[in-house]
């Protein structure tokens, strides 16, 4: 099935607050030169409809995806560290001269230094919105394990000045 014929899939509303909340997530790609997955932490954007990602042309991620499409995005909900949601479908890459996305996820993780310096000369980036084609939204052993992640969350909180 390519991905012309994938019917997109919603984002349930019981989990848009993971998107709203996490600071990372997790995106796997296949790799271009020996198709094994790779996998690696992302800052992201959430605008509500799709998830998007900036990356620099120069990363392996951006290549894998010029050569597969497919992509895989995961994050934990930062309360309930047995709950998150998966994003299974395929990247739509854009250009993004102004550099909008990456001071926008910056700014989200409480970050107001970036700067397009910091890539280094020439660097060009992109944005991979990460457009649906199966989304699951699970709780690992059915919240059993939730007391522990809550109390984890909890002490972080109360730790904070």
């Amino acid at each position: 099935m390519t991905q012309a014929e994938l019917p997109e899939a919603p984002i349930p509303e019981s989990h848009v607050e993971i998107l709203e909340n996490a600071l990372l997530a997790m995106v796997s790609t296949i790799n271009y030169k020996d198709g094994l997955i790779s996998t690696n932490p992302v800052g992201f954007d959430w605008d509500g409809e799709y998830v998007r990602i900036s990356t620099l042309k120069s990363r392996v991620k951006y290549r894998n995806l010029l050569s597969n499409a497919q992509i895989t995005f995961c994050a934990v909900d930062p309360a309930m560290g047995t709950r998150y949601i998966e994003i299974r479908g395929y990247a739509e890459i854009s250009e993004d001269p102004e550099n909008e996305l990456p001071k926008k996820v910056a700014g989200r993780m409480g970050g107001e230094g970036w700067t397009p310096e910091m890539d280094g000369p020439g660097a060009e980036r992109v944005i991979i919105k990460i457009v649906p084609a199966q989304v699951s939204t699970p709780t690992l052993y059915g919240g059993q394990l939730d007391h522990r992640a809550a109390k984890f969350a909890e002490s972080q909180n109360s730790s904070k000045p």
